[in-house]
This record gives C-alpha cells, sequence and structure tokens, in this order.
C-alpha cells in the first residue's frame, strides 16, 4: 500500500468487486471479511439528485448510497455498461445489451442511449447496433464527449447524444474528463493529455501523474483518478495533483463528489475515501 506524508485517507471497503485476470489485493486496513458478490464496475457517477451514487456495471445500473453501501439494480435493464456519464438531469451511456436488454435499445452494441429518470427506462438516441463507446464525459456547457473502441477519433455532441461531430484529434484514450474551463483531459498509454481547443488538439500534461482512470466532480471543480503506482491522486480548479490515497490492488472506476470525497472500485471492493480536509 503506498501512502504519502503530505495527505492520508480513510476507505471502508463494503462489498467484494472483481476484477477478471487480476491477482487477489491483500486485505484493507479495515481488515474486515468482505461479502463475495461479484459485480464489475465501468463507471461511477454522482446521481442527477445528488443523493447517491450510480454505478455502471456488467450487468446494469446499480445504485450506492452517499456513504457507499451498494443498493439493487436500477430499473430492469442488464446491459453492460461499459461508459456512463451524466449531463445535467440525463444519464448517457454505451456498452453491449446482456440477456434481458430491451430489443430496441439495440444488438451487438448499444450506440449511445439516455436516461431522464435516473436510469430507471433508457432509449435509443444515436449509433444504436453499431458503435461502444468506452469513454464517455460531460462538459459544463452540456456538450458530450466520447470515443467508441472502432476508431481514435474522438467525437462530440451538442443535443444530448443524437448528434456526433468529430473534434479533430486522433489519440487512444482509456477515459475522459472535462474540467471547469472545458478543458479536456484524456487518459492514455502516454499519460494526460490536455485539449484547450474543444478536441481539435492535444498537449501532454508534463508535471501530472500518470493515470489509467480518471473522473470529474458534477460542479467539474474537482478531478480524481488512480495512478499506475496505485495512488489516488486529486487536482482542484487546475491547482497540482496531490496524493490523497491508494487502492488495494487494482482500480476499475472511481468518481469524485462536489465536497471532494471519492468513491472507487478496486480489488477489496467499494469503498469511501474521506481525504483530511
Amino acid at each position: 500500500m503506498i501512502t504519502r506524508p503530505h495527505a492520508t485517507a480513510t476507505a471502508v471497503a463494503l462489498i467484494a468487486v472483481a476484477l477478471t485476470g487480476c491477482a487477489a489485493a491483500d486485505p484493507p486496513p479495515t481488515g474486515d471479511e468482505h461479502a463475495t458478490d461479484m459485480l464489475h464496475v465501468h463507471a461511477i457517477v454522482t446521481t442527477p439528485g445528488g443523493d447517491g451514487y450510480l454505478l455502471g456495471t456488467h450487468e446494469g445500473i446499480y445504485a450506492a448510497t452517499p456513504d457507499g453501501q451498494l443498493g439493487d439494480r436500477v430499473g430492469d435493464e442488464d446491459f453492460d455498461a461499459m461508459g456512463l456519464t451524466a449531463s445535467g438531469e440525463d444519464l448517457i451511456a454505451s456498452g453491449h445489451p446482456g440477456r434481458d436488454t430491451s430489443e430496441g435499445l439495440g444488438a451487438g452494441n448499444l450506440g449511445i442511449i439516455r436516461s431522464d429518470d435516473g436510469g430507471i427506462t433508457w432509449d435509443p438516441v444515436a449509433f444504436t447496433g453499431e458503435k461502444d463507446f468506452h469513454a464517455l464525459t460531460a462538459a459544463p456547457d452540456g456538450t458530450l464527449y466520447g470515443q467508441a473502441t472502432d476508431s481514435g477519433e474522438l467525437l462530440s455532441s451538442t443535443d444530448s447524444g443524437v448528434t456526433w461531430q468529430p473534434t479533430g484529434a486522433t489519440l487512444f484514450t482509456f477515459g475522459l474528463a472535462v474540467d471547469a474551463t472545458g478543458g479536456i483531459i484524456a487518459v492514455t498509454p502516454d499519460g494526460l493529455q490536455l485539449s484547450t481547443d474543444g478536441g481539435a488538439s492535444f498537449a501532454a500534461l508534463s508535471d501530472a501523474p500518470k493515470l489509467y482512470v480518471i473522473a470529474a466532480s458534477p460542479d467539474h471543480q474537482r478531478l480524481v483518478g488512480v495512478g499506475t503506482d496505485g495512488a489516488i491522486w486529486s487536482s482542484t480548479a487546475g491547482g497540482a495533483w496531490q496524493s490523497i490515497g491508494a487502492v488495494h490492488g487494482a482500480a476499475q472506476a472511481i468518481t469524485i463528489a462536489d465536497d471532494g470525497e471519492v468513491l472507487v472500485v478496486d480489488d477489496s471492493g467499494v469503498s469511501l475515501v474521506r481525504p483530511d480536509r
């Protein structure tokens, strides 16, 4: 476990989540026994109402309370939510249909689907049956950015996902986030890349840690990610990145609330991280 002298965090593991193909992690500091429920998580967002979290999993969208306790699946759809983001009151997702997913959402690939009721029901809006977006994010002005698995083009949408246009940049990204200034941060194999021109071009963030997952708070004032060193890193309003804790094993997904609390899914389970204030 990696620690930093200038920042600490308290993580309470709440439910076990397994990573396929990953070695078992050391027990978390709590020493608690974990449940054996298996749930693979691709993305986490704060609920549109701000009263908890939604987890995009291999088996649909699941709810979590503000203190990180995992709840039931939201709605009846069991699609594999490879990409998930929140834009205003809407949820935008992509991925693959499950065994009982409604046929109208697409066969093979979901393309872009949208929910306006917190994930209970979903409607197809673009690329139905065609594309699978693993990287999706929303900007403060509502612009959506995403990258489908069939191309290195970064795409954007200004109409809630109905139509998409290339931004001009081509890159390989594991994840995307947008800060309060509208800067697009892309997680790439070569480190973080920043675009200040709406995705037309990107330049390396040389002073940033090398992350493999990233997320922005609902107000976009905070960024959070997990580094290849195992540390949880956070940045506020364009400031320097600081280590606020560490994950157990490998992280699957992470998010940060407006108040700085972090929810992360790693080999030990779903953990709530409360950085010292």
